[in-house]
């Protein structure tokens, strides 16, 4: 069985409960710790038909510090610097020789600026927001799975963010579009797009439904045990709901489920999100 069609993509933090895509404010701090969960029983091979793990599954922790600052009325500075432990649970072993590996460490943190063109009105915002990717970790001696791809990258995305007035307790909205690009031989090269709405409820809790997909592409074929582990070349869909709780004008907490519902040389898992906001 090749490994290709074993690989699970890296959880990421769901930050949309949050507003990510609107201005933080001039001289305003923005503060989001998460914990994220991901469980994997099976895949998506080649032709994006679902299979089980023979004996196991696979598992991610992801603990994550996203911020930003407000530098002006139109230039946010954002920063996101995660924990992760990936857990390969018997995936590739048998029942009578079970194996487990473990790879924990800092992830691949980025920093980056957003520039907020105009205003459609008070309300609505279109930006544009540039981030460099740094891995803080080293592959080297690690055999599977690993953290990343221990590759620097860039990624550059365009941001359509807002809120209504009038029914349904003034609704708002948050969509990005962008490409992820590392910086090696083989990439990979990766279109993303994540789409948010949400409603508040009543002055205190708010639902949000998120529906993201990733396209990636590179020039490798399959990866090797002496190169990183993970699978270049994949996509995959993913549907989320979260649920918010607001403290104050200031801080919020939320909770979220999310599952994989499409995918190809791709894992298929599920799992659960907790964050809070903080603004001062």
């Amino acid at each position: 069985m090749k490994k290709v069609i074993l690989l699970v993509i890296i959880t990421i933090a769901s930050l949309q409960a949050s507003k990510a895509g609107f201005p933080i404010g001039y001289g305003r701090w923005m503060l989001i710790p998460g914990y994220n969960y991901y469980n994997a029983k099976g895949y998506w091979d080649s032709k994006s038909a679902y299979n089980a793990y023979p004996n196991g599954n696979f598992s991610s922790h992801y603990f994550s510090l996203y911020g930003g600052y407000g530098l002006s009325r139109r230039w946010n500075f954002l920063f996101n610097v995660p924990f992760v432990v990936q857990v390969d649970n018997n995936t590739t072993g048998t029942a009578a020789a079970p194996k487990t590996y473990i790879a924990a460490g800092l992830g691949d943190a980025t920093v980056g600026l957003s520039y907020f063109f105009t205003d459609f009105d008070a309300l609505n915002h279109v930006s544009l927001t540039g981030s460099l990717i740094v891995p803080l970790y080293s592959n080297k001696g690690t055999p599977f799975p690993n953290i990343g791809y221990q590759s620097v990258g860039g990624e550059l995305k365009l941001g359509f963010s807002g809120s209504a007035t009038g029914g349904f307790r003034n609704p708002y909205y948050d969509m990005e579009f962008g490409v992820r690009q590392y910086f090696n031989d083989q990439g990979p090269t990766q279109i993303f797009a994540t789409i948010t709405g949400g409603i508040p409820i009543d002055d205190y809790y708010k639902v949000s439904g998120t529906l993201s997909g990733v396209n990636s592409f590179s020039t490798a074929v399959n990866p090797t045990q002496n190169f990183y582990n993970y699978n270049k070349s994949f996509n995959y869909v993913r549907a989320a709901f979260n649920f918010g709780r607001v403290i104050n004008e200031n801080t919020s907490i939320w909770a979220g489920l999310y599952a994989d519902i499409y995918g190809t040389s791709v894992g298929r898992g599920s799992g659960v999100s907790l964050s809070a906001v903080f603004k001062f």
